[in-house]
């Protein structure tokens, strides 16, 4: 939320403001208790008796039962007034919900499924046939109480919310005036007050009139509301009067953008600002027609821009919202006349393709296998001269939806003898290399902690066996730190036993060295004694050896800043684990690249995998929600809670996926393949995959493609057909 802080607070507020006062944890509770108590009171046949008939054989409804039947009894809810009170009564809720309500949210049917019990559970087939109609006819308004619940308990989380990040904001920028430091919000948020302070920043305004006549804003689709205000705050002045702008030549404004590729959603970009930002450039001038379109593609083959048209317009559409992917006939390319469409480049079934396989790691193996044939083995266009030319590795980008799915692709290949190299955001902290440095600095940073200990003895700066470190177990940490050799090494193999006496006799000394040098001379004392540099031999030895170069860098700019124990290096590390750390740039002239869609806009490569089709980004959501809803109302959620933006978000989501697919599909020059994994045969997207989007009928080319060889066929709405390789 501080980096959201021209978005979330004003949201935040104005959603606390417009919802119900006076409400508390308690209040919230006993309200709900008097909704499910008069809910439950009206079922069929009388509270008793449908509890009674109940899968009452299951403890997990015989429990339920009980405190149904105490809530029932008593007027209110309680023990509500104290946190523990709270807890048990959001327990039956909770149970209520499980048994009334789908997964999804929705009471169930007519029938009453999914919740796990049987005829067998209950007195009689009679007995469980009554129950289940009268759950069924009394679910709905059990449903709505609970849903009522959740909404008003989000309410009062999230006032805590607002206290929380009140604190948070407040220190934070307390942070920043102590170091007279501003960030990127703040800078964004000040330039923003100032244009349009018209009394104190009015001669400061004047000047910049004067000396900035023209402004052009490329890829305007990733542009935040924030954003657009500053660059429309400055430009405001010329609709207004020649001004101090006044000059033969009139100034203007560009803006450059193409809402199909708006893929920063994460970063609060709109797509829709495209279309309003249009409408307030026309607003400068009454004259004339500012707005331009291109539709012509200058990077890829015609046989690929066909398949994007007519893919594209069979993707399922979403009319009525402001954020809907569009592809109508003006975003529809050209295919005749394309730059490269020379009759030997664009050979039918030449340029696309389709890579299945049982498994991901099935999957990468059929990809690593196609990309070894590609190199050498056929031609393409020099992505700078555009003369025909054999394809290398840098010809080659393998994309992907998510940062966290690329190793098996990169083993593949590295299988292969190909080279990879992980851009933007991806892999840094899964590296091998990585990993064992930081196994090392973590274990030295706390030798009595038996997982750190784990991890550093399976590191490759050590190698002890897994059976080896199994018989140390649990007291893994007290072996290395004992007085004498455990025992049990006696037992080990001859290899693990000399591997073990070594960096037994050598702990001592380098534990010795964590109060004498610093953490990163450690690291490379260490490393250096160790000969870890072996270790990195092969394919990938440029790449791992910059990566260390790069953890030097970072563990040296911490220790830097002040007193930075190893302890506290340690955690620095953690921390930043958790992010998108890249790996350290080398060159990549001789490498296939691995990246994600987002770093890849922008790209083009002359082939381009599209990988991992049905992997999405999970159900993960963030702690704390703070969004506006299509109508432009404030909508806040708290963990597991549903807001009005919740229930949209998923809507959102389909609509940047189709986004990303296109920016994905549009790399591609010369040659474009797909990639998937299939279960028993059957192509399944998860949610957040780019497979999700896909048109059914090209959903069950895959599965098509999973049992031929040589080559499948899709076609489009408009009947065109397209032929995709298969290779074996």
């Amino acid at each position: 939320m501080l980096d959201r802080r021209l978005v979330a607070p004003e949201a935040l507020g104005r959603y606390l403001t417009a919802g119900p006062r006076g409400l508390t944890a308690g209040l919230v509770c006993q309200q709900t208790a008097e909704n499910l108590r008069h809910a439950l009171g009206g079922v069929r046949g009388g509270l008793d008796t449908f509890l009674d008939e109940g899968p009452i054989g299951r403890p997990q409804f015989a429990m339920l039962a009980d405190d149904v039947r105490n809530l029932a009894r008593d007027v209110g809810a309680p023990g509500c007034e104290t946190r523990d009170g709270q807890a048990r009564f959001r327990g039956l809720v909770d149970r209520l919900r499980g048994y009334f309500m789908t997964q999804d949210g929705r009471p169930r049917g007519e029938k009453f499924g999914g919740t796990g019990f049987g005829a067998g559970d209950c007195r009689s087939e009679m007995a469980w046939r009554r129950h289940r109609t009268a759950a069924a006819a009394v679910a709905p308004e059990v449903a709505e109480a609970i849903r009522r619940f959740r909404r008003d308990l989000n309410v009062v989380l999230s006032r805590g919310v607002w206290r929380t990040y009140a604190v948070a904001i407040t220190q934070y920028q307390r942070t920043l005036d102590a170091h007279a430091r501003l960030d990127f919000v703040g800078v964004l948020e000040r330039a923003v007050g100032l244009l349009k302070d018209l009394d104190e920043f009015a001669l400061s305004r004047f000047r910049l009139e004067s000396r900035y006549r023209h402004v052009l804003v490329d890829e305007f689709q990733d542009t935040s509301r924030a954003q657009w205000e500053l660059v429309a705050q400055l430009v405001r002045g010329w609709g207004e009067g020649l001004g101090a702008a006044a000059d033969a030549l009139f100034p203007s404004i560009f803006v450059v953008g193409d809402r199909k590729q708006s893929i920063y959603a994460f970063r609060d970009a709109e797509s829709a600002l495209l279309d309003e930002a249009a409408t307030f450039i026309e607003s400068l001038r009454s004259d004339g027609d500012p707005r331009r379109a291109i539709t012509v593609s200058f990077r890829a083959v015609p046989s690929i821009l066909s398949f994007v048209n007519d893919l594209f317009s069979a993707v399922e559409k979403a009319p009525g919202r402001t954020d809907a992917f569009r592809y109508a006939d003006e975003d529809r390319f050209p295919t005749a006349g394309v730059v490269g469409s020379t009759p030997d480049s664009d050979d039918v079934g030449d340029a696309l393709g389709i890579l299945v396989g049982e498994t991901i790691t099935a999957a990468a193996d059929k990809v690593a296998g196609e990309i070894s044939r590609l190199i050498g083995g056929v031609v393409v266009r020099d992505r700078v001269t555009g003369v025909r030319r054999p394809a290398r590795a840098c010809d080659i980008a393998i994309l992907l939806r998510s940062r966290d799915s690329h190793r098996e692709f990169e083993k593949a290949l590295e299988r292969r003898g190909v080279l990879t190299y992980v851009y933007k955001g991806l892999g840094f902290f899964e590296a091998a290399e990585i990993q064992d440095a930081v196994a090392l600095i973590r274990h030295l940073a706390d030798p009595s902690s038996n997982l750190r200990a784990a991890a550093f003895l399976r590191s490759r700066v050590v190698r002890l066996s897994d059976a080896a470190v199994a018989r140390l177990a649990p007291d893994l940490a007290a072996a290395l730190l004992g007085a004498e050799l455990p025992d049990v090494v006696a037992s080990f193999g001859e290899e693990d036993r000399a591997v073990f006496e070594r960096v037994y006799g050598q702990l001592p000394v380098w534990r010795s060295w964590v109060d004498r040098l610093t953490p990163s001379e450690l690291l490379s004392a260490v490393l250096g004694e160790t000969g870890y540099a072996y270790e990195l031999r092969g394919r990938r030895q440029a790449q791992a050896r910059e990566n260390l170069k790069k953890l030097r860098r970072m563990v040296r700019r911490f220790q830097n800043r002040g007193y930075a124990t190893l302890a506290r290096v340690a955690e620095h590390l953690d921390r930043l684990a958790l992010g998108d750390e890249s790996n350290a740039a080398i060159d990549a002239r001789d490498a296939v690249s691995l990246m994600t869609v987002h770093a890849a806009k922008g790209l083009e490569f002359p082939i381009v995998f599209i990988v991992n089709l049905g992997r999405g980004t999970g159900n993960r959501r963030a702690p704390v929600r703070v969004a506006l809803t299509p109508t432009g109302e404030p909508s806040v959620a708290v963990a597991d809670y549903q807001s009005e933006a919740d229930e949209d978000a998923l809507a959102r989501e389909r609509e940047e996926t189709k986004r990303l697919l296109y920016v994905a599909l549009t790399r591609a020059r010369d040659r474009l393949y797909l990639s998937a994994s299939l279960s028993q045969g059957t192509f399944r997207a998860t949610r957040g995959s780019l497979g999700e989007v896909l048109p059914a009928s090209m959903r069950a080319t895959f599965a098509e493609a999973g049992h031929e060889s040589g080559q499948v066929v899709w076609s489009g709405l408009e009947g065109r057909v397209h032929v995709f390789a298969v290779p074996p």
